[in-house]
């Protein structure tokens, strides 16, 4: 992997991990992961702008870098997520505030949904990570895939 093919995989993943953390943008990953997938065609474009025309799509390539833009995706959206939890809220405490007003909710749940113990907070946030690791590779890895397609440069006739 060339440092070309590096820097844009970080800045693909890095686009896609801030951007999916930012508020009301952030419901676009809604469809079918749509941030991720367009971090990895970023990703992708960014590698191969300046490449020669070749005959063959480099499909693996292109699955490569996304992957790799996937494991930047995760790192920084995890990274980004800790302020921007600071600045607009625990979305946990807002479920908790809608559920208060829930009429027949039984009280355990709540009380399950109030841990605030440090040790709990710290192994949701690893499985969040380790979910978000997961799921940006594999879906950064087919917008690597459809980049490498759209972005491909074919010899003249």
């Amino acid at each position: 992997m060339t440092p070309k093919k590096l820097k844009a995989a970080a800045i693909g993943g890095g686009a896609a991990g801030i951007a999916s953390q930012i508020p009301l943008l952030n419901f676009v990953n809604c469809l079918c992961c749509a941030l991720v997938v367009g971090g990895g065609m970023l990703a992708v474009y960014l590698a191969m702008r300046d490449e020669p025309p070749a005959p063959a799509t480099p499909y693996g390539d292109g699955a490569m870098i996304g992957v790799l833009a996937g494991v930047v995706a995760a790192v920084v959206g995890t990274i980004v997520a800790i302020p921007m939890t600071m600045i607009v809220g625990d979305p946990m405490e807002m479920i908790r505030g809608v559920m208060e007003g829930i009429e027949g909710l039984p009280p355990e749940v709540l009380d399950a949904m109030s841990g605030e113990e440090a040790g709990a907070v710290a192994a949701f946030g690893a499985v969040t990570f380790l979910v978000s690791l997961v799921v940006d590779v594999i879906f950064s890895a087919i917008g690597g895939v459809i980049g490498a397609a759209v972005f491909h440069k074919k010899p003249s006739a």
